[in-house]
């Protein structure tokens, strides 16, 4: 399919902005949710949530203050009012800019009012002139006895005081942080019910849900603290000595825990709770003197309008201070973009070093970069710069460990002399999440909460109705960190990174120090292990999971499908008797046995219908000479050089088979040293069909090979296909089919010669194949493998009909909808000019180190069928043309070519791999000393 190359028009608006209506200058709202967000929606039906339903182009979800409206609009309604980040944000100055930027701190003045009264603040207050005024909330941390923890989503019980109508105050008990002072409206207070009983029934009294209750204070009575991980400057004899502190933390045990705030957290956010540092703003009072805890004296301000101005860092290594209005969030970075002072890895074919990026060109993706061991400032293709740590830098190195820090990330300090122990620039991080924080809420019959927020809620309900009487709990403040106070500086906060490669750390104290890379261990907290645990299960199908299946019936629902998946796979044009479809040939005379079953039977092929196994709109079509193309399949793939176009009968004598079965599998099979499953005489049958399938149905851009030793192992050579920016590159994938097949997917591991410099869409550097039909990726059940209707040739053609495409990066599900975009379009052209220049590489590793049971074939290939040459010229071609145009727009002609140019990036690792391509070919050809240019044929 032609790509959509019509331009569609840029968001305006992104996450957390704060917007105002155009036709009210009162309906202020933050936005929560964009047409352009990764996500994964239900299909369209009837929603709870007025922003739940899928938006289209061009709409946002919007939440309106104070009133509590939801819903979702055209952004053409909408004004921008504040654009909200942190520090360590990317931003850039439009989509369709290549340079991006870090967020290094961010500046917030507000418009304040009395959150209970509505009486304004004169003028616009600063950061340095208020004060949170709740004493902690989600997601910070605590420190107790050289412990840091956190509290997490839920994990406090509040008792808030609401008035009602009348003035009477009323005290609200619950396991919740959903109240704030000054709200106020009919959702307060739980309605009438018979579970409404015992203390919170007394507490309530005969109050009812009125519009006019207003929650006038909120105390945060009981915390439960996931705690993360302890000093790593102490020595082991001294942690040691220090057990986890105990969970729940109420009453004067509160006063024992130090609370530590992200710097991101002290700017002011729309809706936030605050207080004048130097007081004198406008008071309410509430109550009776003669009730128990006396008149009630509100000073809470809220935050109403915000306006935001961000201290950027852009990659040439300028410092700005911009309007955040005059910004875009960058979203999809590409997995190369990198800033000064980030640590990153420099990886060319012959070695790896560490280095300090200094600055960095984005238009011709260069980067100058500071090598540690040396000192020296070199040039560097951000193509060979791993940002990320994601080869094969270190084995010995946990994977889920990174390279460098980030701004924004906290840390623990080692002790001068020590280190983190790691091989720099890995950083590890710690922090162990306990089981009952990844506990789901669970209720029982009689509508008890279960686990531990049962004993939470036991707990802060126990305190609630002691309240006022004699021997009652009271909660004592929790601790802020001191000026000068040193006892904290094992921890603290990134606030810069040097480009001499020393990292900026503030401490709790709000002192800064300098401290090199080797003594940092950075803080994995239970925020971000939840979102990686979640992570790590998207788009995966475990075998036994029920996958939904949404279609749209005859009348235009949508509606929950079934679709019946047999066990026996039968071709579309023929019926086949239960007894012979099990039935495997055999040699004359012999007979096969399940007790040998890794032994494959002769194979007798016979013609099978395409139709049989490959989906419609996966099924090839047929050539001139019948032999079938799947989608985008180079068609030279077997033009043979300075001969006449080849006949059947002269492919029979090259060694480009599309399939063959080898005596024994190759001792380089990803899969060689698993042991064989004991497979069943319907396995074997099976196996015959599937072989016959591949025999008359691959195109002949796909060689796979089978094993008579191992029929449970295969190996598949997909060439690129033309106009991508994988042509003529090699990519070869093994598979290995379990016990349970056909009734579970081949497993299919993914050979990457990247030399650990990028990752594929789909295609990923540790192997994995993400596919629906492979049972990688979550898509609807008519995607997914099925015993009756799915084969290994319909998954082979959809990886090269599927994946290896024209532009790749749209095949993320996330990126889909950005197709025609100006963000998509950059993106793209980026994914593609990586892919390209990585894919020459991958010629260059099957030719240097021979291929198991495929070494014949790309031998042919690339030499004999003259592929090597062809690359060669393509690429110096291209290359000529990037350098003579370099600034100017692409003409017409190239605009439909995948890589229609390189940047110098892009030229300067793409000429290392030529260089070695062409010292192959001069080997081969016998003439060493030349390296002058081979006109095409």
């Amino acid at each position: 399919m032609a790509p959509n190359t019509q331009k569609r028009a840029a968001a305006k608006f992104y996450q957390e902005d704060i917007v105002q209506r155009k036709d009210d200058s009162k309906a202020f709202g933050v936005v929560l949710r964009c047409w352009q967000d990764a996500e994964d929606m239900p299909p369209p039906g009837d929603h709870v949530d007025p922003l739940m339903r899928p938006l289209v182009q061009g709409e946002v979800g919007v939440s309106y203050f104070p009133r509590p409206v939801r819903e979702i609009v055209s952004e053409d309604v909408l004004e921008l009012v504040d654009r909200m980040y942190q520090p360590g944000d990317l931003l850039k100055r439009s989509v369709d800019d290549v340079r991006s930027g870090t967020v290094t701190s961010a500046h917030v003045k507000a418009r304040l009012e009395h959150a209970v009264s509505g009486q304004p603040i004169p003028g616009w207050k600063s950061m340095d002139e208020v004060e949170s005024a709740v004493e902690i909330d989600m997601g910070e941390y605590v420190i107790y006895n050289d412990w840091v923890g956190q509290v997490c989503n839920n994990h406090m019980f509040d008792e808030s005081l609401v008035e009602v109508p009348g003035g009477n105050l009323v005290r609200l008990p619950e396991l919740s942080a959903r109240l704030a002072v000054g709200e106020r409206g009919p959702d307060i207070l739980p309605q009438p019910m018979s579970s409404v009983s015992g203390i919170l029934g007394f507490l309530l009294g005969g109050n009812r849900p009125s519009d006019r209750d207003t929650v006038i204070s909120v105390k945060h009575t009981v915390l439960a603290i996931a705690w993360l991980a302890i000093n790593q400057s102490l020595s082991p004899e001294e942690a040691q000595s220090r057990p986890r502190p105990q969970r729940y933390w109420y009453g004067s045990d509160l006063g024992k825990l130090t609370t530590i705030t992200r710097r991101a957290e002290e700017g002011m956010r729309v809706g936030d709770r605050v207080k004048l540092k130097a007081g004198g703003g406008p008071v309410t009072r509430h109550g009776r003197s003669t009730d128990y805890q006396g008149m009630i004296e509100v000073d809470t301000l809220v935050v109403q309008e915000t306006r935001t101005t961000v201290d950027v860092l852009w990659q040439d290594g300028t410092r700005e201070i911009v309007d955040a209005k005059q910004t875009v969030p960058y979203l999809n970075p590409d997995e190369y973009d990198c800033w000064p002072g980030d640590h990153v890895i420099w990886k060319t074919e012959d070695e790896k070093r560490h280095v300090v990026v200094q600055s960095v060109n984005a238009q011709d993706r260069t980067a100058y970069v500071r090598v540690v061991e040396t000192g020296a400032i070199e040039l560097a293709s951000v193509l060979e710069l791993d940002p990320h740590g994601t080869g094969d830098w270190s084995a010995l190195t946990p994977a889920n460990d990174g390279l460098g820090v980030r701004r924004g990330d906290f840390v623990f300090i080692h002790r001068e002399g020590t280190t983190n122990g790691a091989k720099a620039p890995m950083v590890p991080r710690i922090g162990e999440v306990e089981e009952w924080v990844r506990e789901a809420p669970t209720v029982g019959p009689n509508g008890q909460l279960g686990g531990w927020r049962r004993e939470m809620t036991e707990i802060g309900t126990r305190i609630a109705e002691q309240r006022g009487k004699e021997g009652s709990i009271e909660e004592a403040p929790l601790r802020r960190p001191q000026k000068g106070d040193t006892s904290l500086n094992w921890f603290g906060e990134v606030v810069d990174l040097r480009l001499d490669g020393t990292i900026e750390v503030v401490l709790p104290n709000g002192d800064t120090v300098v401290v090199p890379l080797e003594r940092l261990t950075r803080l994995y907290d239970s925020v971000e292990q939840l979102e990686d645990m979640w992570g790590d299960d998207e788009g995966t199908i475990e075998e036994g999971d029920e996958v939904e299946v949404w279609e749209m019936d005859q009348d235009g629902h949508w509606v929950e499908g079934t679709i019946d998946d047999d066990d026996e796979w039968e071709s579309a044009d023929e019926e086949l008797d239960p007894d012979d479809s099990m039935e495997v040939e055999t040699d004359e005379g012999g007979d096969w046995s399940p007790s040998n079953d890794t032994v494959i039977p002769p194979l007798h092929v016979e013609p099978m219908a395409v139709d049989a196994v490959v989906s419609p709109e996966l099924r090839p079509t047929s050539a001139a000479g019948g032999r079938p193309d799947s989608p985008d399949v180079p068609k030279d793939a077997t033009d043979v050089e300075d001969v006449e176009p080849a006949t059947q009968d002269a492919l029979a004598d090259t060694p480009w088979k599309r399939f063959e079965v080898l005596p024994s599998a190759p001792v380089d099979h990803a899969f060689y040293n698993t042991t064989p499953a004991q497979h069943t005489r319907q396995f074997m049958a099976r196996m015959s069909k599937e072989y016959k399938a591949l025999q008359s149905s691959l195109p002949d851009s796909i060689l796979v090979r089978a094993y008579e030793d191992r029929t449970d192992l295969l190996r598949s050579l997909i060439i690129g296909p033309e106009n991508t920016p994988y042509e003529d590159a090699p990519f070869v994938i093994d598979w290995m089919l379990d016990a349970n097949f056909p009734q579970t997917p081949p497993i299919a591991h993914f050979l990457s010669w990247t030399n650990g410099n990028g990752r594929g869409i789909n295609l990923y550097e540790e192997g994995k194949v993400c596919l629906s039909i492979l049972g990688t990726w979550a898509g609807d059940k008519s995607e997914s493998w099925s015993a009756s209707r799915s084969s290994l040739l319909q998954a082979l053609v959809s990886i090269q009909g599927l994946v290896l495409v024209k532009e790749p990066w749209f095949c993320e599900p996330a990126y889909e909808k950005l197709r025609g975009t100006e963000d998509g379009i950059v993106n793209s052209r980026l994914y593609n000019e990586k892919a390209y220049v990585l894919s020459r590489g991958f010629v260059r590793r099957a030719l240097e180190i021979p291929l198991g049971g495929l070494e014949e074939e790309l031998h042919w290939f690339y030499y004999t069928n003259g592929k090597l040459r062809k690359v060669l010229n393509d690429a110096r071609t291209l290359i000529e043309k990037s350098r003579a145009t370099q600034g100017e727009e692409i003409p017409e002609e190239d605009r439909e070519r995948a890589v229609p140019r390189l940047s110098s990036g892009g030229i300067i690792t793409l000429e290392r791999t030529l260089a070695k391509l062409q010292a192959l070919l001069d080997a081969h050809s016998g003439n060493s000393g030349s390296s002058a240019e081979i006109k095409t044929r």
